[in-house]
């Protein structure tokens, strides 16, 4: 951190923390909301249970039947003991088998009035009675004579007491049920276990801390999604707003500080009263719910394990919060207007709540890239030990992606003047092409944004063309849907999008996308890393499965690939859809715009930025560290070269390969094991591709031309090995048979 930075967030956090409403929703609110809302709560709602069992109930009954409720009803005993019973209706002697595990409640007894039928109803309704008991009078003599009688009990649902009145009339007419049938035993010299020729014994065997965690999992994610905004909503209003009504932010612009260093100081200000606020929800109500007397009655502990996690799932969370809060209040003139801006960001664990708590919603599927969701399912199954490495790292990796997004968004609204210094400041003022200068490559914050809007939109488009266009489980895709399916998303989002966008914001596109001719010789190297970079994954694929479990599906796009390789023009079709259209759309994205953005400062964080970044939109995730280290290898390439063709070169011709290398080495009839990975590649070939790919390195190295190296500030982007197209996983389906 610089010491611009640093004075500024130093001053930030300084001026929050002596704001007595910032300090009140960060540090007050968390240390008492818990303890009042879980030991308030659960006291009152032990001192309405226990009103309630003790409230006298109204029950309408037929008329002459009073006394058989009074005497016989009310009097039945309770079972959580054996004892002898005399006032039945037939007078005879018996006794009530104690239910073992069960307690009868003490509840106060009934009180009745005998009824006309109409009469019962208009009182229902007008709630002078809580319940109905419809029968025949002569029900108890009915029962003596072993008839098979009749009852209905009739209640509001509407009305809590009429419910409750309902479930006491039902317990006591099983109760005389239990006691009849013991008679009727008694009196035919049977036991009453005629009536239970076994016994069931169901066992709880979950854990107390998962028992914590189901409880508390549906609803406990989206509450510290809450908090987090609380934290940070107040910080980042007084930031921006507050200060624009101030007037102090043309101070603050004035002093000798550049616009990113201000945003990156108050970010950062804003992030650590927003994770702070986080880990003091956590902590307060971790332990408030340890002291709970009535969850250790039940069983219930605080899941402490999955704190830890919890923790690091809110990190990027508190970013992307934080980033987009200054972002949307800096377009706010005053305080009032940003608290209207914010109050959609607000609303979003609301609906968000509605998601996490319906019964049968998995984290899968877009739900994986859903911001916020996806934070808020994962922690509902860490909460139950549930939640496997690759969704944690699938769900990390996408929010720090839209976390990224947000700063870069927020960067870019410091750097406009029109918009901090209007009092009319608005989302169409920033996004009005009049106030954009001209630039040869686009701005870190441009490239972030794309690279974040870009990442579920391809996944949704995608994913919404493939199950459209598919045929049916058993004949899978037809060539032209696997066409539209694969070349549409592609050619629009990561060749004409990235295009499109660069002539937006006035950016030389021949700057942007690499368009030079590279050297003869780094179009041989380009060459000679695909063929070489191919086996080499695949030994990579190998030695990763021994300590992460190797996941493959022979899904409805890999029986696809393997039927298509079986003919030559069918082999030609997946090398255009497969190899040659993601080698130029992606290059010119991930190498093009989003790599001359990255890159403009800083080298090596850029190259690796864009690595990762190429890693996490590649399918399937269980192969995340080689297409990542991969693509960080070969955007060491793309800014040697200069150029973005050998980065095509290669991404066309290592996907390529991994079409046609299976069949023609008689690895495609071959059907890989779950769980189970492939075999090492032969030292015979493996040292041979080890060969190459130096060979290729060597040859691309020095090529960038040298007028470049010592004027220019272009940083060009690198290729990578593409694992596969855009989720369509060409590698992972077509390499997979290897």
């Amino acid at each position: 951190m610089s010491p611009k930075i640093r004075a500024v967030y130093f001053k930030e956090l300084r001026d929050c923390l002596r704001d007595r409403r910032t300090v009140f929703a960060t540090v007050v609110i968390p240390l008492v909301l818990y303890p009042v809302m879980l030991l308030g709560m659960a006291e009152v709602t032990q001192m309405a249970q226990t009103k309630l069992e003790h409230e006298h109930h109204l029950i309408a009954i037929p008329v002459n039947t009073k006394s058989f409720f009074e005497n016989t009803l009310n009097n039945l005993p309770s079972e959580e003991k054996a004892e002898e019973v005399t006032n039945l209706p037939s007078g005879a002697k018996t006794t009530i088998k104690k239910m073992v595990g069960e307690k009868a409640p003490v509840i106060t007894p009934l009180d009745y009035v005998e009824m006309t039928p109409d009469a019962a109803e208009s009182a229902l309704a007008g709630g002078t009675v809580r319940a109905i008991v419809v029968m025949d009078p002569n029900f108890a003599d009915d029962v003596k004579a072993l008839k098979q009688v009749k009852l209905d009990v009739k209640f509001d649902q509407a009305e809590q007491r009429s419910n409750d009145a309902a479930i006491r009339v039902r317990t006591l007419f099983e109760r005389y049920r239990k006691v009849v049938i013991n008679q009727r035993l008694e009196s035919s010299g049977l036991g009453h276990d005629t009536l239970e020729p076994f016994s069931i014994n169901i066992t709880n065997v979950a854990q107390a801390t998962k028992v914590g965690g189901s409880v508390m999992g549906s609803f406990l994610p989206l509450l510290f999604i809450m908090m987090i905004i609380t934290g940070a909503i107040h910080p980042a209003i007084d930031m921006t707003a507050g200060e624009k009504e101030r007037s102090t932010l043309e101070t603050l612009i004035g002093a000798p500080v550049r616009p990113i260093e201000i945003i990156s100081g108050k970010f950062l200000a804003v992030a650590t009263m927003a994770l702070g606020n986080a880990t003091l929800n956590v902590g307060s109500f971790a332990l408030t719910f340890s002291m709970m007397p009535l969850a250790k009655m039940n069983g219930f502990e605080f899941p402490w394990a999955a704190v830890p996690l919890t923790l690091l799932l809110l990190l990027p969370l508190a970013l992307f919060f934080s980033g987009l809060l200054l972002a949307v209040a800096s377009f706010a003139s005053n305080q009032k207007e940003a608290q209207i801006y914010c109050l959609p960001i607000y609303l979003v664990p609301v609906l968000g709540m509605m998601v996490v708590m319906m019964p049968g919603i998995d984290l899968e599927g877009p739900l994986l890239l859903t911001p916020v969701l996806n934070t808020a399912l994962l922690i509902k199954q860490l909460f139950l030990s549930h939640g496997t490495g690759q969704q944690i790292a699938f769900v990390f990796i996408s929010t720090c992606l839209y976390a990224a997004g947000a700063v870069a968004f927020a960067a870019r609204i410091f750097a406009r003047e029109e918009v901090l210094f209007s009092a009319q400041g608005s989302l169409r003022l920033f996004l009005n092409r009049k106030f954009f200068k001209r630039s040869a490559i686009p701005k870190p914050g441009d490239a972030l944004v794309v690279a974040a809007l870009l990442y579920p939109f391809n996944f949704y488009l995608q994913g919404y063309l493939q199950s459209a266009l598919l045929v049916d489980k058993e004949k899978g895709f037809s060539s032209l849907a696997f066409a539209i399916s694969v070349g549409v998303p592609i050619w629009l989002l990561f060749a004409a999008l990235p295009i499109a966008i660069s002539m937006y914001l006035k950016t030389d596109l021949k700057t942007t996308f690499l368009w030079r001719m590279p050297a003869p010789r780094a179009i041989l190297g380009g060459v000679l890393l695909a063929a070489g970079g191919w086996l080499i994954a695949q030994e990579m694929v190998a030695i990763q499965s021994r300590f992460w479990e190797y996941s493959f599906e022979m899904d409805i796009l890999s029986k696809f690939f393997h039927e298509k390789s079986q003919s030559v023009a069918g082999m030609l079709f997946l090398v255009f859809f497969v190899g040659i259209t993601p080698g130029i759309c992606e290059e010119h994205f991930f190498r093009g715009y989003l790599q001359q953005g990255v890159t403009r400062k800083d080298k090596w964080v850029g190259l690796l930025t864009v690595g990762v970044i190429f890693g996490a939109f590649h399918s399937p995730f269980w192969k995340f560290p080689i297409t990542a280290s991969m693509g960080v290898a070969l955007a060491y390439v793309a800014w040697e070269t200069a150029s973005i063709w050998p980065g095509v070169i290669f991404h066309t011709l290592y996907n390529s390969m991994s079409v046609v290398m299976p069949t023609l080495l008689g690895m495609g009839d071959e059907k890989p094991v779950a769980g189970k990975g492939p075999s090492d590649i032969p030292l015979q070939y493996l040292l041979p591709s080890i060969a190459l790919f130096v060979a290729g390195i060597l040859l691309v190295r020095g090529t960038r031309p040298k007028a470049e190296v010592k004027t220019s500030n272009v940083l060009p982007a690198a290729p990578e090995m593409p694992s596969a197209h855009v989720m369509i996983p060409s590698a992972a389906a077509a390499g997979e048979h290897a």
